[in-house]
């Protein structure tokens, strides 16, 4: 998008404009930027059904017998490039404060180019490290990281990002805010005077349908018939071209303790569908033309509960 406000400019206004975002983009370019570790799941797991226990399989040489475990901590993440850099061949480490975890990654959702796991080393004896080569990660796309740990003393963990001079980690707790955007304070006076070029960019831009919004995004917490969900909807543009169609996400994360039976044709048009404790349902779609928001009646509740209707806004499309 910004690259089409730059052609927009450069063809209204002349070299004048077109250098002042030529020097703008050349700085942001090599300005270091941070890439979101989502951490959605961060918890002791337990059955929470009564006579259930918690045991792993243990061979002593002698004889295989079960041990309870009384500690399991499960942890799931999600790194996302929300950067402008494509990532290839950046390596992602992971150290955990104990031995004994097991660890598991998808392939990105966009680029499917499977991590290439790689022997990692750890800052002390006691803990345990995992490590991936990343071959592709565009911006905008993301993976998922699940582990598993025994007897951790905490749910703390580290994670750092080699390999790549102008991105780091920024762990997050939940999905994310879009960041507040700032004025550059270095380039006050190239700015202002590139002011009124690029205003009349956009107007004309929009006005003609070049420009339209490029993202937009809705969040909402739901706390009904014994679920308790949060739900974001959102969309950008799949694509750097003029013509790229836009993408709309749909993800309902159930934070609560039970699984929680969803029904919304706008959703999931196959009907009703469950979410486990714990777990994402992840819907996306494409479209040619910008999403509209609407108001969308969805009815939730957990198992063997009566569902119960509740009012959302969600992006769809025109």
């Amino acid at each position: 998008m910004l690259e089409a406000l730059k052609l927009v400019a450069s063809i209204l206004f002349g070299g004048a404009a077109g250098a002042v975002l030529n020097e703008w983009f050349r700085r942001r370019k090599g300005k270091i930027q941070s890439i979101s570790l989502i951490e959605r799941v961060n918890r002791l797991v337990s059955p929470e059904l009564e006579g259930i226990t918690l045991a792993r399989l243990v061979d002593d040489g002698v004889q295989r017998r079960l041990e309870e475990l009384k500690n399991l901590r499960e942890y799931q993440l999600t790194l996302r490039n929300t950067s402008s850099v494509n990532l290839q061949n950046a390596e992602i480490q992971f150290e955990f404060p104990v031995e004994g975890v097991q660890a598991w990654a998808s392939r990105p959702s966009q680029s499917k180019t499977a991590l290439v796991h790689v022997d990692a080393t750890v800052s002390e004896p006691w803990r345990q490290g995992f490590r991936w080569r990343i071959p592709h990660l565009p911006s905008g796309d993301s993976v998922e990281f699940t582990f598993r740990s025994v007897d951790a003393p905490s749910g703390d963990f580290e994670v750092a990002l080699y390999n790549s001079d102008l991105v780091i980690v920024e762990k997050v707790v939940g999905e994310p805010v879009p960041k507040e955007k700032r004025a550059n304070a270095t380039l006050p006076i190239i700015l202002l005077a590139a002011l009124v070029p690029i205003v009349v960019a956009v107007i004309v831009g929009y006005s003609s349908g070049y420009l339209v919004s490029p993202s937009g995004q809705e969040f909402r917490e739901i706390s009904a018939a014994g679920c308790e969900l949060r739900i974001v909807f959102f969309y950008d543009v799949y694509g750097t071209s003029m013509d790229s169609p836009f993408r709309i996400e749909h993800r309902v994360f159930n934070v609560g303790n039970q699984s929680c039976t969803i029904q919304s044709t706008l959703l999931n048009p196959k009907g009703q569908f469950t979410v486990p404790a714990g777990e994402i349902f992840e819907r996306e779609l494409l479209t040619r033309k910008p999403p509209k928001l609407v108001d969308e009646e969805v009815s939730v509740g957990a198992i063997n509960a009566p569902l119960k209707s509740v009012l959302i806004r969600i992006y769809v499309e025109r």
